[in-house]
């Protein structure tokens, strides 16, 4: 799909580009500047970092803290509850119209870094609310780590609209990064094995959890050093002068949403087949499937739920590499693909219902298809909502700020049915690793 605007950004793309500082790369085809594409890639890094580090320390976290199986359901609310940040930047651009988005940017990458390191040391902390213990402290800084991410998709997409267009793919790689780096560190981490039944000395069975090689606190304060990563690269993108050569002019980038008036509109059949297609995939991509992912996998045990946290995380950047190095995906083979990953899609919804007793459950056939199923969803619905979003280009600022929208509506939607289902329905049982009592000789 392509529009006259696109073709002439990529005509300009191909054009030598001028000026001193760092040496200009032609990567992937297209000249740019090699340094320039590694402070983007660093500055994607930050973007959903808190909330995917958390999630692939969901198989630790739900062992540890009060929530159990549930945590991943209200962790998700929490999440979807920082969509305000969106209505918080709204006001304030009415409030300060002549704000630089750049000012919003950086309070972001800053809450969000000092979120992850006050979480190191009080995720253990929690609350008695009613007669129940709530992990108060962690949910909260969860919410404050995700600010930066639900925000991200209505204010920093459109920042890049100040650069040439062949820097969108590499901010995508760094987003991907968000969820890979910490799937690298997690895999480092282990689990420690899988949890022991032992008698106690009032004859109660208690479960014991093995330690991992290294604890969760060493884990978010490793999530904070990438974070004030993020925050130093947005900082030189912003600031070095050296960039300016990639910068688009100033007067492209005001009239950038004037000029999608004259283009398709964002109620075309077209258009909304795709905003409807977005909002779809981040209900499952960010409501649905976190919340069932500890009912699906931990029937077959903890390292089974650990590796498909840690290689679906690893789907998402190698699906937006794979959008660099291949040629965009026709419509109708995307809508193929889709098609293709009902079946996945289906046996992962169906071993959370089924827990605590799923098929195929005490086999290794077992744990190699649910770890397999959870990689090749994750790893389509990223791709696909790669292509959205490089397809959502044409429509500009506008088009983009349209698909940040629904992608907050679906995500929501998604996260509370999910925490309503899981909270107060009988459709997800957790499975009790010390059901019976144990004997000794």
């Amino acid at each position: 799909m392509s529009s006259g605007k696109g073709t002439r950004l990529n005509e300009e793309d191909r054009k030598p580009l001028q000026g001193g500082g760092d040496a200009t790369s032609k990567m992937w085809g297209s000249p740019r500047r090699a340094a320039l594409d590694v402070l983007m890639i660093g500055w994607g890094l930050g973007t959903w970092l808190g909330v995917n580090g958390l999630y692939v320390q969901l198989p630790l976290l739900v062992q540890r803290l009060p929530e159990g199986w549930a945590l991943p359901a209200s962790m998700v609310v929490a999440v979807q509850l920082a969509n305000i940040g969106l209505l918080l930047f709204a006001l304030l651009k009415r409030l300060r119209p002549r704000a630089a988005e750049s000012q919003y940017i950086y309070g972001l990458l800053v809450i969000g870094t000092l979120a992850l390191l006050l979480n190191a040391f009080l995720y253990p902390r929690t609350v008695l609310i009613g007669s129940t213990d709530r992990s108060l402290a962690f949910l909260t800084l969860t919410f404050f780590a995700a600010l930066v991410g639900c925000t991200s998709s209505v204010l920093f997409y459109p920042y890049l609209r100040h650069f040439r267009d062949v820097y969108l793919v590499t901010y995508l790689i760094g987003e991907g990064l968000s969820g890979f780096l910490p799937s690298i560190i997690a895999l480092a981490q282990g689990v420690g094995g899988e949890p022991t039944c032992v008698l106690g000395p009032d004859d109660s069975v208690h479960q014991v959890d093995p330690d991992p090689r290294f604890g969760i606190t060493v884990f978010l304060l490793a999530l904070t050093v990438l974070s004030a990563i993020s925050l130093f690269s947005f900082t030189a993108i912003d600031r070095w002068k050296r960039f300016d050569s990639e910068r688009v002019m100033p007067a492209v980038a005001n009239k950038d949403e004037e000029a999608t008036a004259l283009r398709e509109s964002l109620l075309s059949p077209r258009w909304l087949g795709v905003l409807v297609l977005m909002a779809v995939l981040n209900a499952f991509a960010n409501g649905v499937l976190p919340s069932v992912q500890s009912y699906s996998c931990m029937p077959y045990g903890t390292q089974a739920y650990h590796l498909a946290v840690t290689l679906g995380a690893m789907a998402n950047p190698a699906a937006c590499m794979a959008g660099v190095w291949l040629q965009p995906m026709p419509a109708k083979a995307l809508a193929a693909i889709l098609a293709l990953n009902l079946g996945p899609l289906t046996y992962i919804l169906a071993t959370a219902l089924l827990s605590p007793t799923p098929p195929l459950q005490h086999s290794a056939l077992g744990v190699t298809l649910i770890v397999v199923s959870w990689v090749i969803v994750s790893a389509v619905v990223s791709y696909s909502r790669m292509w959205v979003y490089v397809w959502a280009r044409v429509g500009g600022a506008r088009g983009m700020r349209a698909v940040g929208v629904v992608t907050q509506i679906g995500s929501s939607l998604g996260s509370l049915l999910l925490f309503f289902l899981v909270n107060y329905t009988g459709l997800f049982t957790q499975y009790e690793v010390c059901m019976a009592p144990v004997h000794s000789n």
